[in-house]
């Protein structure tokens, strides 16, 4: 239960996150550029998806209409990151100073999607992760998304200051 508290309130924390990361570049640099786009649809993504395994875990097994909801939003959720790794990924061509970045997000959610796998009990596409925890996972994917954001919002100068 304390697994699961911890990975609703790492989750609930993303969403929120992904609202206030614009803080370095001028807001409208970040609105037309598709890699930062893509990066927090897929942290919002995961995040929910996350949330979605939980609910599914967590609902009463006698309110089918429930089960059917959280269902419903999971394989949603599942587009989205589909969708979205996609897009990041035909936009990593053109983003030649961040191709690390880019692979560990590309590598955080093949984590990500087994553990989410696992979760619900769904046959995990690339069994050879072995048991993945879904906390574990939501976190490396989440610092991956972020770690990205942040490197959008950095001056393209850096300024040296003396000491």
């Amino acid at each position: 239960m304390v697994l699961f508290l911890a990975i609703a309130a790492t989750a609930w924390m993303m969403l929120h996150e992904a609202q206030h990361s614009a803080s370095g570049a001028s807001h409208q640099d970040l609105t037309f550029n598709p890699g930062y786009q893509h990066a927090q649809r897929l942290k919002v993504a995961a995040a929910r998806a996350a949330m979605d395994v939980l609910g599914m875990a967590g609902a009463d097994k006698q309110d089918p209409g429930a089960i059917e909801q959280y269902q419903t939003d999971y394989r949603l959720q599942r587009m989205q990151i589909q969708a979205d790794s996609e897009g990041l990924d035909r936009w990593a061509a053109k983003d030649r100073r961040r191709q690390g970045l880019l692979l560990e997000i590309r590598a955080s959610l093949v984590e990500l999607k087994a553990a989410l796998d696992q979760a619900t009990g769904t046959p995990a596409a690339n069994s050879g992760l072995g048991k993945v925890p879904l906390l574990l996972a939501l976190n490396r994917a989440e610092s991956a998304f972020s770690n990205y954001a942040a490197s959008l919002t950095e001056p393209t100068q850096p300024e040296t200051t003396h000491y």
